[in-house]
């Protein structure tokens, strides 16, 4: 009778552990970053214009391909701006700016993203910005931002 007992506690500890190895290898954050790049072929931006660079899919957590809490979904969109604007800026500062080099063609609100200056002497400035899981399902790096969709109308 010991013995047995003894098998079926083995059995249960055994179980445990083989759950909880199996839990910690499929519990997951979600992460997930798409980024226009060279196969791509994202323009730049026409003067007046954003368009979408980065898309990113961050935090959450996801079970056996199940979410049991949904990730935060942010979008990169760059677009010309000012000569000058770039040098004033840096990666984090919120948008939009005080700096009157730094206009945008669209009225948008978060954080500079990616910087750079064109050969024409215009900086390129990314934006990044938090967007609704059902408007990042339908954006594809290299679109026109904001896009004609009721999913992605911000406030």
């Amino acid at each position: 009778m010991r013995a047995r007992a003894t098998k079926i506690a083995a059995g249960v500890v055994a179980s445990i552990v083989l759950i909880a190895v199996l839990a910690a290898l499929e519990l997951r954050p979600i992460r997930s970053e798409i980024v226009a790049d060279d196969s791509q072929a994202v323009e730049l931006p026409e003067p007046g214009s954003a368009i979408v660079t980065v898309l990113r899919e961050s935090g959450g957590l996801s079970l056996l391909g199940l979410r049991i809490k949904d990730a935060t979904h942010h979008v990169e969109v760059q677009f010309l701006a000012g000569p000058g604007c770039a040098e004033l800026l840096n990666g984090g500062d919120p948008w939009p700016t005080r700096h009157p080099e730094c206009t945008a063609p669209i009225d948008i609100v978060g954080y500079v993203g990616g910087l750079g200056i064109t050969q024409s002497g215009d900086s390129l400035v990314g934006v990044q910005f938090e967007v609704p899981r059902a408007c990042f399902e339908q954006l594809v790096t290299g679109m026109a931002w904001p896009p004609d969709l009721p999913e992605c109308a911000l406030p």
